[in-house]
């Protein structure tokens, strides 16, 4: 699927969608619904400016989750 005034999923970096924010802990990254449960990196529904933010995003959530465990 290509939308107008796009290039297609060939030379996409940005998609949205994943676990919603709002459930889970902002400084554990736990799920409030199944404790023990941790959501981090691009899987959680973040998204931010290109250019290795989204590296930074990984590391600072799984840093969140690791010291959490």
């Amino acid at each position: 699927m290509t939308f107008p005034n796009s290039e297609g999923y060939p030379k996409a970096e940005v998609t949205c969608g994943g676990v919603d924010t709002r459930e889970l802990s902002s400084k554990t990254m736990e799920s409030r619904r199944v404790p023990g449960l941790y959501f981090i990196g691009e899987v959680v529904d973040v998204t931010g400016w290109l250019g290795g933010y989204n590296f930074q995003w990984a590391w600072a959530s799984g840093h969140a989750a690791g010291d959490a465990v």
